[in-house]
């Protein structure tokens, strides 16, 4: 339960830059100024909008949904959520639960926007550990004064030349590890196309 609180925290973050962001380009030149653009977003946006997403929340999934893919790549996540079986998966497999693991993060977390208090996000450090990879630590400071300690992973797509999150650790505990033990269970007793179809259900409500 604290791991899927502190989920909900940072998954807030991510929905309420891409919101924050509609007209607004963000630097994906580097890794260090595009977290801290996008945090520059969070505290702007959350105060602006808090009472408009009260009132309608299926407004800030149908934002999220639109302006999020641009800085997080969710078929990454998909695919190392999915670990080994990925690999034995068909192409339509992988489109569908990419797909689905999307949309489950959208229903699980949009939710939980407008409960996000928070007066202060600081990059701390930013470590590149081999070409193309990066690592951004911030300090997230909410308004009770509680601090935690939010690391982003990022990567250079090749194609597009632009830096893309792919993960997230907070206080020790990355977001795709803990997908990746879960889903792993599943798929090992009730194969690929049972999950899929369980997620798309689930997203149905």
């Amino acid at each position: 339960m604290i791991f899927k609180n502190k989920v909900i925290f940072l998954f807030g973050l991510f929905l309420l830059v891409a919101m924050g962001e509609a007209q607004a380009q963000i630097n994906q030149t580097d890794p260090k100024e595009m977290v801290k653009e996008l945090s520059q977003s969070v505290l702007k946006q959350i105060d602006l909008q808090r009472k408009e997403l009260a009132s309608d929340p299926a407004k800030v999934k149908m934002f999220a949904d639109e302006y999020i893919l641009p800085y997080v790549d969710t078929p990454k996540m998909a695919r190392y959520v999915m670990g080994q079986y990925w690999r034995s998966a068909t192409p339509k497999q992988q489109n569908d639960f990419s797909e689905a693991f999307k949309n489950t993060l959208l229903r699980s977390y949009s939710q939980s926007l407008i409960k996000l208090k928070v007066s202060k996000i600081k990059v701390t450090r930013v470590e590149e550990p081999r070409e193309g990879r990066a690592t951004v630590v911030t300090d997230v400071t909410q308004s009770d004064g509680n601090i935690s300690s939010v690391i982003y992973r990022a990567y250079l797509n090749k194609h597009t030349h632009k830096w893309m999150l792919y993960d997230v650790t907070i206080e020790g505990i990355s977001l795709l590890l803990n997908y990746r033990k879960i889903f792993a269970s599943e798929f090992d007793t009730k194969g690929i196309d049972q999950v899929i179809a369980s997620l798309k259900e689930k997203n149905k409500v």
